[in-house]
């Protein structure tokens, strides 16, 4: 696998943001300058990876014993593998560096794999979740973090082909950016184009129509499902041009 460190990657970024340490100087100097526009980053990059923990807890509880798990960073503590230590899951990045250490990381659980996926072309990711869960295919899908960095016609592909693999019984978990104003695409792009990226908010009707046939059993902001409703002081939010918001979905077939 080739990594690039001439340029920042949106993920390695998250990771800094995080205060991980898998990433580049070119990605921390991305970093500060996305910082000088959205200086809240760092609490939604929070909030995503609590919702993934809440989501966790969930699954865990309900007896999910396969999970599938999408642009999934580093499995390090608080993540999936935490909360469900006994599932099989199927983690997918497109960051040969989380790869690379998200093997080595889950290297003495066989009952966990960390693949090299582009979600914008699908079949590969469901080919190798298919050799991996083989005939079981009730499964919990995560997709939480990348939504957002999907335009509309690769989003609804990704989740229609993963519906039609997925069996009666499967659930997503999802987060999504809603935009609060009509500056927060040129806002929240002006921020994002720093790391090489593109960011697409949505309203949540647009959101339940991009997947189905999924069908949602719950939205709302992520402080919501985290019981944090003064996690932004006043300021952070009258300023902030967006919401995040999770979404809970079961198959539906």
């Amino acid at each position: 696998m080739e990594i690039d460190t001439t340029k920042p990657h949106i993920g390695r970024v998250y990771d800094y943001v995080l205060g991980g340490h898998h990433n580049y100087d070119v990605d921390r100097r991305a970093a500060t300058e996305i910082l000088k526009i959205l200086p809240t980053y760092p609490k939604w990059a929070k909030l995503n990876r609590w919702f993934i923990q809440l989501v966790g807890q969930q699954w865990s509880d309900a007896g999910i014993t396969n999970v599938l798990d999408l642009a999934s960073g580093l499995p390090t503590q608080g993540h999936l593998n935490d909360y469900l230590p006994d599932a099989r899951i199927l983690f997918s990045d497109i960051d040969p560096v989380s790869v690379i250490y998200g093997q080595k990381l889950l290297a003495e659980r066989p009952n966990m794999r960390y693949v090299q996926a582009d979600l914008r072309e699908p079949p590969p990711l469901v080919a190798a979740a298919a050799k991996f869960f083989g005939a079981e295919r009730r499964i919990a899908v995560g997709c939480i973090g990348i939504a957002y960095m999907m335009d509309d016609d690769r989003l609804r592909d990704l989740l229609h082909k993963l519906h039609a693999f997925c069996a009666r019984g499967s659930v997503l978990a999802l987060s999504y950016v809603v935009p609060r104003d009509a500056s927060a695409s040129q806002r929240l792009n002006g921020a994002a184009s720093l790391a090489g990226a593109t960011v697409y908010p949505r309203m949540p009707e647009e959101m339940a129509a991009l997947i189905s046939p999924w069908k949602v059993q719950g939205c709302r902001p992520l402080r919501e499902w985290l019981d944090l409703e003064n996690f932004l002081t006043q300021e952070e939010h009258d300023s902030n041009p967006f919401d995040m918001q999770g979404l809970i979905a079961h198959h539906g077939g």
